[in-house]
């Protein structure tokens, strides 16, 4: 994996028949209900996601 770029180490493929195009859960209950919060919204999430891959792996390229 060394000196790769990371466009590199994707492959698309095809979509599985009847697979699900979106995933989304309604926490409404949740947070009404129980007073439950998400900390973060998928938005602050992602990108400390990558951020985290990106700092742990980019030491190997």
């Amino acid at each position: 994996m060394p000196n790769q770029r990371f466009s590199t180490l994707t492959s698309y493929v095809e979509d599985r028949a009847g697979h699900d195009r979106r995933y989304a859960i309604d926490a409404t209950k949740l947070e009404n209900e129980l007073g439950w919060k998400a900390q973060e919204t998928f938005d602050t999430g992602i990108v400390k996601t990558i951020e985290w891959y990106l700092k742990k792996y980019s030491q190997d390229i």
